[in-house]
């Protein structure tokens, strides 16, 4: 697989975890969504292999679980993680 058909695959599946997210009535930026996707990818538990392509069932059990880990309420690794990007996003550009 080209660099930029991966590409265009990860950004399809965050445009549909997004999307979904919506739909069940919690905004989620895409920025959110692209870090639980690789956290969720390199997390050995899951099993995702990073050097193979992903086949449609890996993509539906990866959106599942991420839709999981962003729908939690009262979690407070996802609450982590939010901070985590909301640092990234407005404070790294301020490093020296």
């Amino acid at each position: 697989m080209s660099r930029a058909h991966a590409e265009s695959v990860i950004k399809t599946i965050i445009r549909e975890i997004v999307q979904q997210c919506a739909e069940r009535g919690h905004a989620v930026s895409d920025t959110l969504a692209a870090f639980m996707v690789k956290s969720v990818v390199l997390d050995p538990r899951h099993g995702f292999n990073v050097d193979r392509t992903l086949t449609k069932q890996d993509v539906q059990k990866l959106e599942e679980l991420c839709l999981d880990r962003l729908m939690e309420d009262c979690s407070p690794s996802l609450d982590t993680i939010k901070m985590q990007v909301y640092f990234d996003l407005n404070y790294s550009s301020r490093r020296k």
